[in-house]
């Protein structure tokens, strides 16, 4: 509420220039009457087709004072603040006056999203997608995978990266595009360069080769003569760190042969060997007897017990201890019926000393489409999720495809 009128002091003064924008003490009580210190109101027009009566009773008065500093208000009334009159000679705007003052344009609104909220409705979509899928509502679903790319652009990190993929693979499914594998050369070095690129990446597998080898190497403590079995050598970038720690062992190296296990390369060319070259040139640096076979097979279920025995007879006296090494291959074996048990048959044949097993734990190829890609959903998640937790993700796992059994199986 205004504060009220003083009886003998000036109205509204306010510090211009000459006063550096400051605040006047109260002058002392004077006659009004004083021709020097007369108060000479300043004229102003009236608004139009206003009666003059009503004028001079609403609108105050504009002074000014006598040293020379002019200034108006739209309001007489002065406050007392300790001893200090304070002015009200600015009339205050509107905030939303205030807010467009000095902008070249009109407020643009702003739009704050949710992205806790968004991140639920986009599971719910890509879920809801899946389900309109397998029902064969593709009406609905080519709806949903609309709006999937809009809810995705406004999370970051692992959930985006998810949600491209599976919406991708959900869209394939709705306008049933579905490439022909290309068995060119490109492709094949490019997965390649793929795998590589993911195994620096992705501290997981590198675990489960730390792991793997840390029992083999436990298992041949005290053998000269060993031998690997390894049902998806790839590149063989598990073994280095096994040849290498038996290279250390007190009493030197045992006789390492290794035999690597590998599908057809769509180029016609003998991949294995190229592993076996490299891993040799290791072994020869390091000083260990090595000795490498490569098997190419479709499908491990077309091995056979005689093709992992050695080459030649075994005359010495120290028999062979073999150990047999699957990592992420026999889930692949489970859309093949039987093929596991022929498999799990081979390995008793060869009566190994210890059989390391790494496989993820996810049921990505049984069920129902929906229960299918719920579980590649939760499981790729959590994978990518953990790895930018723990500050692993760069430029080239955003590059990389999902692993083994990711969209390509949805």
């Amino acid at each position: 509420p205004p504060a009220p009128r003083l009886a003998s002091t000036s109205s509204t003064v306010t510090g211009g220039a000459a006063a550096g924008g400051g605040f006047f003490d109260l002058p002392p009580p004077v006659d009004s009457s004083s021709s020097t210190y007369a108060l000479k109101p300043i004229p102003s027009p009236p608004p139009p087709a206003a009666d003059p009566s009503t004028d001079s009773a609403r609108e105050p008065k504009r002074m000014r004072t006598g040293g020379g500093s002019t200034s108006s208000s739209s309001s007489s009334s002065s406050s007392l603040d300790g001893g200090r009159t304070r002015s009200s000679v600015v009339e205050a705007a509107p905030p939303a006056a205030q807010a467009s003052a000095g902008a070249s344009g009109p407020a643009v609104p702003v739009v704050v999203v949710d992205t806790q909220e968004a991140g639920i409705r986009l599971v719910h979509a890509l879920l809801a997608c899946a389900e309109a899928v397998q029902q064969e509502n593709f009406t609905a679903a080519e709806a949903l995978v609309k709006q999937i790319p809009m809810l995705a652009s406004s999370q970051g990190g692992a959930m985006r990266k998810v949600a491209a993929y599976f919406g991708e693979a959900l869209a394939r499914r709705v306008y049933r595009f579905r490439p022909a594998p290309d068995s060119s050369l490109l492709d094949a070095a490019f997965a390649d360069l793929l795998h590589a690129h993911f195994y620096e990446s992705c501290p997981y597998l590198k675990f489960a080769h730390f792991t793997a080898n840390q029992a083999i190497l436990e298992a041949f403590a005290g053998c000269r003569r060993v031998h690997v079995v390894d049902f998806g050598i790839k590149q063989g970038m598990q073994w280095p760190a096994l040849l290498q720690a038996l290279a250390l062992r007190p009493g030197g190296p045992p006789s390492f042969r290794l035999t690597g296990v590998g599908p057809p390369q769509p180029d016609e060319t003998d991949a294995l060997q190229q592993v076996g070259w490299k891993l040799a040139q290791f072994a020869h640096t390091i000083r260990v007897d090595f000795q490498y076979r490569g098997l190419v097979a479709a499908t491990l279920a077309d091995l056979e017990p005689f093709m992992l025995q050695p080459d030649g007879e075994d005359t010495d006296d120290e028999p062979e201890v073999i150990a047999v090494n699957s990592v992420f291959e026999l889930h692949r074996l489970l859309a093949q019926p039987g093929a596991l048990e022929k498999v799990l048959g081979t390995v008793r044949a060869v009566r190994p000393r210890i059989v390391t097993v790494v496989e993820q734990e996810a049921n990505h190829n049984s069920g129902s489409f929906l229960d299918r890609f719920t579980e590649s959903l939760h499981y790729y998640s959590t994978m990518l999720d953990s790895l930018e937790g723990a500050g692993s993700g760069n430029s080239a796992a955003e590059a990389s495809p999902a692993p083994a059994g990711g969209t390509d199986q949805v």
